[in-house]
């Protein structure tokens, strides 16, 4: 087992030398640091060193870690919830901000629990995340997770710009699948977008992310509104009391494809409503999306739950209908051309023989 001062504070690779500089990742290793109110570099649990932090949201931080027994990095998700807590002199123990505060963290503190119990009932979900640990310290909760190296939906976008129909499909149709998988086993996700979509840099497999916001099914009159990314919630998710499902995740997983397919995050819901309008493809866009996919995505993130698809998996089979068509016409253009090109060979060969 190394010296915890061994691995990278950054990218957790072995270094050449006690605090030097990382061959892979070119840092230098004389200065560890995360910023005011984030973990130092440490160990939790006596085997979870602590480094870099990769995120911080609402509610928690993430950490890039490694196992030092078994040599293996792994990502450290923290409960760290923004307006409702504050590290303690020490630096490393939580605690609440105020007394005013305590009853929201110490539930927090169960939903982030729970968070790990749900992510651990979907280990058996391809394109799913993975959990390794869970656990209590320092006056909070810390899950373990699978580290995944690679970029977001979000990342590979801004990056590539507007992806094809065909190389989007075969990328998020996984996902989809996933979620079908998620809805039978009575949960919803309730946070889908091209942030918490992963891309695995090995093999390209799309994983979906953050569980933070997952839940069973609930009945009317127990959702209630917490923060939400404009453009991909749909309207059920803003209004309290409100029934949340499976359709909830096909609104957002729509939104996702849309976005991915024009660079454009389709409107906010509410605007949408109160507005009467649907997203638009530019017109650059509109001969190179098929007709069919923007009508499925159009029903997919429609405003009322009860026009939608009645389930994530009709949603994929009417894009899977496009995607065959659309490789049947290929297949047809290829036999046409064959065909043109032994017509002409043919006219020329018995031009040549007159």
């Amino acid at each position: 087992m190394l010296e915890p001062r061994e691995y990278c504070f950054w990218c957790m690779n072995r270094l050449p030398c006690r605090d030097g500089v990382c061959k892979a990742c070119g840092k230098d290793n004389h200065q560890r640091g995360n910023r005011d109110g984030e973990l130092p570099f440490s160990l939790l649990s006596g085997k979870y060193l602590v480094g870099h932090a990769l995120g911080r949201g609402g509610f928690g931080i993430t950490y890039i870690g490694m196992n030092i027994y078994l040599g293996k990095r792994v990502a450290i998700k923290e409960y760290f919830p923004a307006d409702a807590s504050v590290r303690a002199e020490d630096g490393i123990n939580v605690r609440p901000v105020s007394e005013e505060a305590n009853s929201l963290f110490e539930s927090g503190k169960w939903k982030a629990l729970e968070e790990a119990r749900i992510i651990a009932r979907v280990q058996n979900v391809s394109n799913v995340v993975g959990i390794y640990d869970c656990f209590g310290l320092n006056n909070t909760v810390y899950i373990i997770m699978e580290f995944i190296e690679g970029e977001t939906f979000a990342e590979y976008a801004a990056k590539k710009g507007p992806l094809k129909w065909q190389e989007l499909w075969a990328r998020i149709r996984p996902v989809g699948v996933a979620l079908g998988r998620l809805h039978r086993l009575n949960l919803v996700h309730r946070d889908i977008s091209p942030d918490n979509i992963m891309i695995r840099k090995d093999n390209d497999e799309s994983i979906l992310l953050d569980f933070g916001a997952a839940s069973g099914t609930i009945a009317a009159g127990q959702e209630s509104v917490t923060a939400l990314k404009d453009g991909y919630a749909p309207i059920e998710q803003y209004q309290r009391g409100a029934e949340i499902n499976g359709r909830a995740d096909e609104y957002a997983w729509s939104a996702t494809i849309w976005y991915m397919l024009t660079g454009l995050k389709p409107p906010n819901a509410l605007q949408r409503k109160a507005q009467h309008i649907d997203p638009k493809l530019p017109g650059k866009l509109r001969r190179k999306v098929p007709e069919s996919v923007r009508r499925a995505l159009l029903k997919g993130m429609a405003i009322r739950q009860e026009d939608r698809y009645a389930s994530v998996e009709e949603l994929i089979t009417a894009l899977d209908v496009q995607e065959n068509d659309s490789s049947a016409g290929r297949t047809v253009m290829v036999i046409a051309a064959i065909l043109i090109f032994l017509v002409l060979a043919l006219s020329l060969a018995v031009g040549f023989l007159m």
